[in-house]
C-alpha cells in the first residue's frame, strides 16, 4: 500500500507534539511513520521540518491564545481568574494541542533555521499576548510579575504535573483559581 498523499494538520500536529513530549525528538520519518502520509506531501505542504516545527506550534499558541485573550479581556472584576482558567480548560478540551504547548519546549519548534516569515509570525503572536498581559495589569492595578505569575506560570506548572500522560482533573480548577489570587493579591 502506498503512502496518503492528502495531509491533515491536526494529525500531523499531533504526531508532532506526542514525540517530542514523549522522546524529545522528531524527524520526518517519524511522521511518516506514525501518520502514513508521504515524505514529498509533507515537503510540498510545509516546505521543510523547520517549517512544519514552527507551524504546529503556531497552530496550538494560536488555538489557546483564543480561549485566554477572550477571557482576559473580557472585563469584569473575574477577567484574570478566568484567563488563568483557560490553560486547563484548553488542556481537556484540546488535548493534543495542549500538549503541544505545555510538554515540549519553544525552543523545541524554532531554531534560526525557521523560515523567516514563521519566526516573524511567532514573534507577532508573542508581542500580542505579552501587551494584553501588560494592558490586564495596568487596568486591573496589579503587578506584571503577579501577573505573570498567575495568569501564565501557576496553571502551566499545575497542568505540567498531569500532561502528557494524564488527564488535566476539574478539581485542578480550584486551585489554579486560588493560586491566581493569591499572586495578584500578594503582588
Amino acid at each position: 500500500m502506498g503512502r496518503l498523499s492528502t495531509v491533515r494538520d491536526d494529525q500531523v500536529f499531533s504526531v508532532v507534539g506526542a514525540r517530542l513530549a514523549g522522546d524529545g525528538a522528531i524527524t520526518l520519518q517519524t511522521v511518516v511513520d506514525d501518520t502514513g502520509v508521504s515524505v514529498g506531501s509533507l515537503y510540498h505542504r510545509y516546505g521543510s521540518r523547520e517549517a512544519l516545527l514552527a507551524l504546529t506550534w503556531l497552530d496550538a499558541v494560536r488555538a489557546f491564545q483564543t480561549c485566554f485573550l477572550t477571557a482576559l479581556e473580557s472585563g469584569g472584576d473575574d477577567a484574570g481568574e478566568r484567563a488563568a482558567l483557560a490553560t486547563p480548560r484548553f488542556c481537556r478540551s484540546d488535548h493534543q494541542r495542549a500538549i503541544v504547548l505545555s510538554c515540549c519546549r519553544p525552543a523545541e519548534f524554532f531554531s534560526p533555521a525557521t523560515p523567516q516569515h514563521l519566526q516573524k509570525e511567532i514573534s507577532n503572536v508573542n508581542k500580542a499576548a505579552a501587551a494584553a498581559i501588560r494592558r490586564y495589569a495596568k487596568c486591573s492595578g496589579y503587578s506584571l510579575e503577579a501577573c505573570r505569575l498567575g495568569l501564565i506560570a501557576f496553571p502551566l506548572g499545575a497542568v505540567r504535573l498531569y500532561l502528557p500522560a494524564r488527564p488535566v482533573p476539574q478539581a485542578l480548577d480550584e486551585y489554579i483559581s486560588a493560586a491566581f489570587w493569591s499572586a495578584v493579591e500578594t503582588g
